[in-house]
């Protein structure tokens, strides 16, 4: 049985690396805690970010709230290939060299620990090497069928 995407609901997530003097970030839905200190992301083969995190063997990834819908088209409607996503948005560096954005809920910097290949995805598993998560609390963006 195949799942259609509004079967399961999912945070929205900004995930950024760089290498070699170029840098990239995507939104992704498809993310998830693995354990205390990990988590997963899967990246699909066309992602320019995805070779990003590759080569560094690092990312961070950034929890958008509820009010951020215009970053998450940002980041999830063109490629990193052809735009810097990155200079349009407020970031900084994690201990791994990875951009973390500034207005987000939550910030993990992580190094790349596992790797595995299902189907054109690549399953990434990260330690997660430093955090922070908002004072205030939030509600989380939320993607649901193709939107948000």
């Amino acid at each position: 049985m195949k799942l259609a995407h509004d079967m399961l609901t999912h945070g929205v997530n900004i995930v950024c690396a760089q290498h070699e003097g170029k840098r990239g970030g995507l939104a992704v839905a498809w993310a998830t805690q693995v354990g205390t200190d990990h988590v997963l992301i899967c990246v699909g083969a066309q992602s320019y970010t995805r070779e990003l995190i590759l080569g560094s063997g690092a990312f961070g990834l950034s929890v958008l709230r509820a009010d951020q819908l215009e970053v998450a088209r940002w980041f999830g409607t063109q490629s990193s290939h052809h735009v810097d996503k990155l200079a349009q948005v407020a970031y900084h560096l994690g201990e791994t060299g990875s951009p973390l954005l500034d207005d987000c809920a939550v910030n993990l910097d992580c190094r790349v620990v596992e790797v595995h290949d299902f189907r054109r995805e690549k399953l990434i598993i990260g330690q997660v090497v430093g955090a922070r998560l908002a004072e205030e609390p939030f509600e989380p963006l939320i993607y649901r069928s193709k939107d948000y």
